[in-house]
């Protein structure tokens, strides 16, 4: 439970003040607890926002593939659990502050690139490697994934809104179609 809380004073501060604006003492006010029980569960600042982006992914762990289920349908279903996950505000605004901050902090950068995303990755290279005849599969996960992030650049930047349900469902289908099937060029 303090784990937990402290985990949260961490985001609020976070996401108010930045990484850099951030310190433990403050992490520690905020939370209620002693500067030295923070220190007991996150020896460093680096090792409380590994833990806070790794508390960020705690609930997707719902999401798995069916080992029955068709290939489109699967990955339709990841899709929109991937897509709709990464549009949520706090995702945004934890992506927002990674990118803002670390251009001044290797660390940090590495930090993000080691836990953003390797659960949703390795479970897709996973399920894509089944599908696929003696290829690497973790290059088509990149790929889809990258493909299903596309419209997050405009929101990052502020241009343009929150996807809906709807807009998600309708995006994460065209990327389907274009993944599995290419360009519909002439002949």
């Amino acid at each position: 439970m303090k784990q937990k809380t402290i985990l949260l004073a961490a985001e609020r501060l976070f996401m108010a003040n930045g990484y850099s604006g951030t310190t433990m003492d403050a992490v520690a006010l905020e939370a209620g607890f002693t500067k030295q029980t923070v220190y007991r569960y996150y020896p460093s600042k680096v090792s409380l926002f590994s833990a806070l982006i790794s508390h960020f992914d705690e609930d997707e762990m719902e999401f798995f593939f069916a080992e029955e289920g068709a290939l489109r349908d699967e990955l339709r279903r990841y899709g929109v659990a991937f897509l709709s996950r990464h549009m949520q505000p706090r995702h945004l605004a934890l992506f927002r502050l990674m990118l803002s901050e670390s251009r001044d902090s290797g660390e940090l950068g590495d930090l993000f690139r080691s836990h953003a995303q390797p659960f949703w990755l390795g479970k897709l290279t996973d399920f894509l490697s089944h599908h696929l005849s003696g290829q690497d599969a973790r290059p088509y996960a990149h790929m889809f994934n990258a493909m299903l992030l596309a419209e997050r650049t405009p929101i990052l930047m502020r241009r343009g809104h929150e996807m809906t349900a709807e807009q998600i469902r309708a995006h994460v289908d065209f990327t389907l179609a274009l993944f599995l099937n290419g360009l519909p060029v002439k002949r």
